[in-house]
């Protein structure tokens, strides 16, 4: 169950699984419009997801997207820092006249797809075009509405890249912003008053919403004239009827007066209290770039991407914060996350390699080895002295995976009775892991392997095979004695 910003709840999977399916909807509308013959199994589908997101997320918006009719072997995610790098890596930078490829001085770069079409309108001369070139470290600053998802890639032969750390990142997108702004007016307002003007006007409060989204990309840091933001009629009632003060009255009483401003319906902010709205998130966005440029040394070029990354604060911090570093501001930035996502579903091994997040291993029972098992563990199982619930790892954490690649485990029935085979599939933060019942692990999800028919002389073996190197992990099953191939279930909500 999720909740509204009224409170009221409802089931998550409902709520994501008719989002989905209006934008699959409208799109088959269109395409019935414009096209004819072409029908849903002609279509892939390719749903953009934050790079730091867990396994148990990127199932449940398949199981959301299922749902709703679109069918899981015609359905991919890219993930969004990826897509962004792919479409920024596929396009030419048009430098201006007299600028240098390490030169920050100017607030962006144009960027063309094709050097024989370069639009007259953004007033840039054909200085240099160039692609990113073989070799070259690359950050992706993908600044959403929610979060900063962050990767670094090297660019590879025949346009392919190479990841060379882990996504990282954090809830630093464009509503860290907005939180703290209705966090400002809750200060002297009321928390109360907040709720009543959502609960009883949610049209108004979401105009309010976009008005100050409005606001926010248009604050730079040369700004000093005061914000102005128009009320509607219906946040005073909300205040008078929560608590019997006019708002100049609450205002007068807070820590923002001569602050802050009310005129008629209008509410003047000074420059200052809004740039500090940013403060936080930005900041935030700082310091992680800073640790991972400790982690990975020497890179070429940052690449800003996302709505969050148009605020002319942000990208001055990153300029500021960073100018020995090409910074790459693509002047449609909010839809390269999108044209990435296409040149992707094309181009599904366009990532050659990927970093591991997290170490993955499962449960076995060794044979106890008094010089390096405790002898709590120690067990009888079938008449032999094992180690109890080791964790062996498929891959460990940080480890370079290529798209493709796999790792195979055997395993036997305990007895010859036994249809099927349940294997524990775990996940630890740490890199090297003893036991499943270490602080740092988890449990992720249950592989259920079908076994072979009990035959005389035939082998019940089963191979289960993972694949780790693309954006979700994947699993099959192989019967060692026929070499029958089954897909395995995989679970993680």
């Amino acid at each position: 169950m999720i909740v509204d910003e009224t409170g009221k709840k409802l089931s998550a999977m409902l709520v994501i699984s008719l989002s989905i399916g209006y934008m699959k909807d409208h799109l088959m509308s269109l395409i019935n419009k414009r096209c004819i013959g072409i029908d849903e199994d002609d279509i892939h589908w390719i749903i953009t997801i934050p790079a730091i997101w867990e396994d148990s997320a990127k199932q449940f918006m398949r199981e959301a997207a299922v749902n709703y009719g679109i069918k899981s072997d015609q359905l991919s995610f890219a993930l969004e820092p990826e897509a962004a790098s792919l479409y920024c890596h596929s396009v030419k930078v048009v430098l201006a006249d007299g600028e240098t490829p390490a030169d920050n001085s100017t607030k962006r770069q144009g960027v063309v797809l094709d050097d024989e079409h370069i639009p007259q309108s953004i007033g840039l001369k054909r200085k240099e075009l160039r692609r990113s070139k073989l070799g070259e470290k690359c950050m992706i600053l993908d600044l959403g509405g929610g979060t900063a998802d962050i990767t670094v890639h090297e660019r590879q032969m025949n346009d392919s890249l190479r990841e060379i750390h882990e996504p990282s990142g954090g809830p630093w997108g464009g509503t860290a912003v907005d939180r703290e702004f209705f966090t400002f007016l809750s200060k002297f307002f009321g928390r109360k008053v907040m709720e009543n003007f959502k609960k009883k006007s949610m049209s108004n409060y979401v105009d309010f919403c976009r008005a100050f989204e409005i606001k926010k990309r248009t604050i730079d840091f040369e700004s000093t004239r005061p914000v102005s933001l128009k009320f509607p009629a219906t946040f005073k009632e909300a205040c008078d009827e929560s608590s019997n003060l006019f708002l100049n009255d609450a205002l007068n009483k807070s820590q923002y007066s001569g602050k802050v401003l009310l005129v008629g319906d209008k509410m003047k902010i000074d420059a200052k209290i809004v740039k500090g709205f940013f403060e936080v998130p930005i900041q935030e966005i700082v310091n992680h770039v800073n640790k991972l440029l400790k982690k990975v040394g020497k890179i070429e070029m940052i690449m800003m991407v996302g709505g969050f990354s148009d605020c002319p604060l942000v990208d001055k911090a990153i300029r500021d914060n960073f100018p020995c570093i090409q910074i790459l501001n693509p002047k449609d930035s909010v839809l390269a996350v999108l044209k990435g996502a296409v040149i992707f579903g094309h181009r599904p091994t366009a990532v050659e390699s990927r970093i591991a997040r997290y170490t993955y291993g499962y449960e076995i029972w060794p044979k106890f080895d008094p010089t390096i098992h405790p002898l709590n563990r120690k067990m009888s199982l079938g008449g032999n002295a094992c180690c109890k619930e080791v964790f062996h790892p498929y891959i460990q954490k940080g480890s370079e995976v290529k798209c493709g690649d796999s790792v195979s485990s055997t395993h036997c029935p305990v007895n010859d009775t036994q249809k099927d085979l349940s294997i524990n599939i775990y996940v630890s933060t740490e890199k090297d892991t003893k036991y499943i019942t270490d602080p740092n692990v988890r449990h992720l999800r249950t592989i259920q392997l079908p076994l072979p028919v009990n035959k005389s002389g035939q082998s019940r073996k089963v191979k289960s095979r993972l694949y780790f190197g693309a954006t979700e992990v994947m699993v099959e099953t192989i019967e060692v004695a026929t070499g029958t191939v089954h897909k395995a279930t995989f679970d993680c909500l």
